[in-house]
């Protein structure tokens, strides 16, 4: 079976909302899920900077918005936003 894959979307400029969104993208690849994260950056707070190098570091994608995210969302199981 392969792993479910997950699209968060931080789509927040609150500093708190979008720390939170990305420890909860760090949360979901416990379960073995594949998370690709879409954040505007900068990152706004240490806490947030330190879950997207971790997320990272373990192989998951954390990159800026595209334009359109129909090819994210084509490739997700999941979305999950954050706003």
């Amino acid at each position: 079976m392969s792993a479910v894959r997950i699209l968060v979307i931080a789509a927040t400029r609150d500093p708190h909302r979008q720390a939170e969104a990305l420890r909860a993208a760090l949360g979901l690849t416990l379960r073995g899920a594949r998370v690709e994260v879409a954040v505007a950056e900068p990152l706004l707070t240490p806490l947030a900077q330190r879950a997207a190098d971790t997320l990272r570091s373990f192989g998951h994608t954390v990159r800026a918005p595209a334009p359109s995210e129909l090819d994210a969302l084509a490739r997700a199981d999941r979305v999950e936003v954050w706003t």
